[in-house]
């Protein structure tokens, strides 16, 4: 088994608002502090649950470039907020196919864990001709 790692050192505000536009997501946490502030995350807005998930893609393109990745299964488990540092950290099965993913914000402190397969994906619901990869 192989690891990988991705790293970016602070989450910017700013491409929240983009992220937003691009996914048709209006909720105000992802760009108004004070409205993040008032539902309890405190007063830095909340980066949008996809938004996180290309990171561990990032990661994943890094490690396998030219990629096709054929199936995501992700859990969101927490919250990445404007100005935090995070570390995609990635556990590769033998196959070389399957990657055990998490996105942490600090060490321990882990919002992310999915497991993303490439390639072949054999295991995958797999309709169509996959998705392939390119920096997010």
């Amino acid at each position: 088994m192989t690891s990988s790692r991705w790293e970016l050192p602070s989450v910017p505000a700013e491409a929240m608002a983009l992220w937003c536009e691009t996914l048709g997501d209006d909720n105000a946490i992802h760009v108004d502090p004070a409205a993040a502030e008032a539902l309890g995350f405190g007063p830095r807005t909340v980066n949008p649950g996809p938004t996180n998930l290309a990171y561990l893609l990032n990661m994943v393109m890094e490690a396998q470039p030219g990629a096709q990745v054929r199936c995501v299964d992700a859990a969101l488990i927490g919250n990445v907020l404007a100005g935090d540092g995070v570390r995609a950290q990635g556990i590769w099965q033998d196959d070389g196919t399957t990657c055990d993913t998490e996105l942490a914000v600090e060490p321990g402190h882990v919002v992310l864990k999915a497991r993303i397969k490439i390639e072949n994906g054999r295991d995958c619901d797999d309709h169509g001709e996959g998705v392939f990869s390119q920096r997010l």
